[in-house]
Parts: C-alpha cells; structure tokens; sequence
C-alpha cells in the first residue's frame, strides 16, 4: 500500500497541512484509508493546477465535484486543516465547511454534489443508518435516552425536516386518526421558507410507521397535552443541539470514515431525498418530502448521485418510458416466481407510502429510475405479487389525492388507483380459480 506523498511541496503552506493531518489519521485510520487520501489528493491536484495553490479557495473546493468518488476523502481532510487551525484554507472554504447546508442553494447548485456526498455531514449509507437505528434502539431500551429525545430522533430520522420547523410545530400538528390498521399520524408540517403575508402555511404528511408510534407514545406521556403548545421547546438551534447531544453519544460507527458516525439534522434530510430518488421517487415526490415549493433543486440531488445520472431514455431508448395505461405485467405468488428470481436487484419496494415493503419484482435488468413502484404499474416487466398489500397502497393513494391540490399529482395517484384495481381484479380472479380446483 502505498502513500503519494510525493504530490507534496514542502514549501508550500497548503501541503503542510495535509502532511500534518495525514500524519495525525496514520494513527488512528488504516492504511489503505490513509493511501487512497493521497490518491485522491493527486486527482485533485491535476485539475486546473489546483496542485500549485497555497491557499485553497472556494473555486478549488467545487473542482472536486469532478471527481466524485474521491469527495469522501477530499472534504474530511479539508476539514481537519480548518479545526486543526492550520494555513492553507481561506475564510470562504471554512465557511463552507462549517455551514454547508447554507450553501445548498449558492452557485445553482453548484454545491449539492460535495455536500450530499460529504461522509461527514451528507448523506447517511445504508450501513450509517443501521448502525444509529440499532445504537438508537438499543439506547431507549436501556434508558439511556428519554422519550422525548427518542421520538425527537426519530422525527428527524422519520422526516428530514429542517430544525426550524420542528420548533414551529405544536402538539396539535400531530393527528392522530384510526385508520384500516390501527391508529395513523398525520403530520402538518409547516414551510420554512417562502411564507407571505406572516400567515404560515403546512403541508401534510403521513408519519412513517416508528415515528407514528413514538410521538403516539411521546403525546399520551407529556404532561401538557393543551393543543398550542410546541411539539419540542426550544429554538431552533437548541433542537438541534439536543439531536447531535443524543445521538452523537451513542456508540455508532462508520464503516467508510473508520470512526464514530457524526451527527446534524441536515443529513437525514439529505438521506431521505437521495434514498427517495435511488427508489424511484419523482422529482416532485421528493420535493414535496423535503417540503419545497418547486423541483428546481431536486435536479441537484439526481445530480449528486452518479447512479441516476444515465436516463432512462439512453439506456433503452422507448421501450421502458413511462405511459399513462392500465397495468400489463403478470402476478406472482412469490419472488421465486418472478423472472429474475434470486436477483435482490429486481425486487421493488414502496419506500414513500408502504415504509419500504415489497409490492413485486422487475422483469428486466434495464436500469430504470422511474418512480416505482407508481411507474412500475404502467410497465409489462412489473411482475406485482399476489400477496403484496395492495388495499392498503389504494387506501393511502386515495388518501393523499384527497389532501393533493395540485391537479398534475390528482391524476397520477388517478391512475395509479386505476391500474392497482386492475390488479386486485386479477389478483381475486386468480384466487377465485384455485379454490374452483381445489373444490371441484
């Protein structure tokens, strides 16, 4: 394993740095973590000369969004030169990396790309967040953290809102409803941004299955129970505080940092909307997640993540786009059924109303980032299962088409509906003639 400290100039006050920084994760990261450190130094340092700079501008940081699979290593060690205080990054590049959600919006989004992908405070991988669901669980079962920081934990982990709208929510913002399966949470999430005439608006949401069950649990405890009364006290930054106090104490680990998973409210909204796009979600879908008023930004996330970045339209031209018409796929009794059995690849979930429960499988190995599992209803490679709990996806359908103002997402659960009947019309239809045969 080899170290490219050849790429440094020992004059240079930049390259100083880094030599005291990769110094310091020699002793605390492995080889190989500290190797590719350099090898992704040396690609940086290739692009436009930025090898030569003594003192790293903010025009230098977005250059590694060339170089995205390196974005891992780059932005962490950028960050340990500015907490390490030491030479070689400017007022502007310390910014940045002290706030970068506020430069989400900067340089048309020019930004989402290193900050979505930033190991320390964007997105969280599949690994992260088991590791913080377990610690999390595991915690609240022992009494190490309370109620109300375990329901407030999972508010954020639930919703990816933004901490001022938690501080703006009141106990009445929480309905609770008896619905097919027991009691459901509707959220009325409040905008953070955008507002006018001092008059708040919401938007509503449905609560996830854990988070329904913890603020469930966290209301019937609390003390006040008076409908005006915040949700959690405190401002906006102190709930955030409390969210990094209680979860950055738990005992988590980062498989790709080698350490302790860090924590802030801003990377479980990163994590809800590109987990939401990686499953399929529409830009609008994924927008109205992250409760905000146009698409424009959602095109940034879908840019952050190489894996959409192919559309479907180049990867097989016609035959998979998405078309308005009934269901043509085929049912089946089990994924052993299904066409690419024993593929975890094709399997489709509904991460969005069903909290990531299996509705069927993908006939085809097309790479397909329509919004599935509401696309896959249209597409004869859909091969739905028999057994999938297809009352309830029509039931939750119907029910955001009934809050929905907005015609264009009227007419797509519309037709989601429609073609999810056609289903359940085949579904019984099949049942009806195996128990014809068994009986006769």
């Amino acid at each position: 394993m080899l170290l490219h400290l050849d790429i440094l100039d020992q004059e240079n006050p930049f390259h100083q740095a880094l030599f005291k920084v990769i110094c310091g994760t020699l002793s605390t990261h492995s080889l190989q973590y500290n190797a590719t450190i350099t090898i992704s130094l040396r690609k940086w340092f290739s692009i436009e000369d930025c090898g030569q700079e003594e003192c790293i501008q903010i025009k230098h940081v977005s250059l590694i969004s060339k170089i995205p699979t390196y974005i891992a290593f780059i932005i962490p060690t950028l960050r340990r030169i500015k907490d390490q205080r030491l030479d070689g990054i400017s007022p502007e590049v310390i910014d940045f990396l002290d706030n970068d959600h506020k430069w989400e919006e900067k340089g048309n989004g020019a930004y989402y790309t290193l900050i979505t992908n930033d190991p320390i405070s964007g997105a969280l991988t599949d690994q992260e967040l088991s590791s913080i669901h377990g610690k999390l669980n595991y915690a609240y079962s022992k009494g190490t953290v309370s109620q109300e920081e375990y329901t407030l934990a999972w508010f954020f982990i639930g919703t990816g809102v933004r901490p001022v709208q938690v501080s703006r929510m009141v106990n009445s913002d929480v309905q609770i409803s008896e619905g097919a399966e027991g009691k459901e949470v509707t959220l009325r999430i409040p905008l953070a941004k955008g507002e006018g005439g001092g008059k708040t608006e919401y938007w509503l949401r449905r609560a996830p299955t854990v988070l329904a069950e913890c603020l469930i649990n966290y209301l019937d405890s609390r003390n006040d129970k008076s409908s005006d009364s915040k949700l959690f006290d405190g401002t906006p930054n102190s709930i955030g505080v409390r969210l990094m106090k209680t979860l950055n104490q738990l005992d988590t680990y980062s498989n790709r940092l080698e350490q302790r998973i860090p924590i802030t409210p801003y990377r479980f909204r990163y994590t809800l909307a590109t987990r939401a796009l990686a499953h399929g979600a529409s830009d609008f879908e994924v927008a109205r997640l992250l409760t905000h008023r146009s698409t424009s930004c959602i095109q940034f996330y879908r840019a952050s993540m190489p894996q959409l970045q192919n559309p479907i339209r180049q990867a097989i031209g016609k035959e998979m786009e998405f078309f308005a018409r009934a269901f043509q796929g085929r049912l089946i009794s089990s994924l052993d059924e299904s066409t690419r059995a024993g593929d975890d690849a094709s399997v489709i979930a509904d991460f969005l109303r069903l909290t990531g429960q299996t509705v069927g499988a993908c006939g085809t190995r097309a790479e397909c980032h329509q919004n599935a599992p509401i696309a896959c209803l249209y597409c004869h490679h859909f091969e739905p299962l028999i057994d999938a709990p297809w009352e309830t996806l029509m039931a939750s359908l119907k029910a955001d088409q009934d809050m929905e103002t907005d015609d264009r997402i009227r007419q797509i659960n519309h037709n989601a509906m429609s073609a999810i009947n056609e289903i359940i019309i085949a579904r019984d239809s099949k049942r009806a003639m195996t128990d014809n045969n068994i009986n006769g």
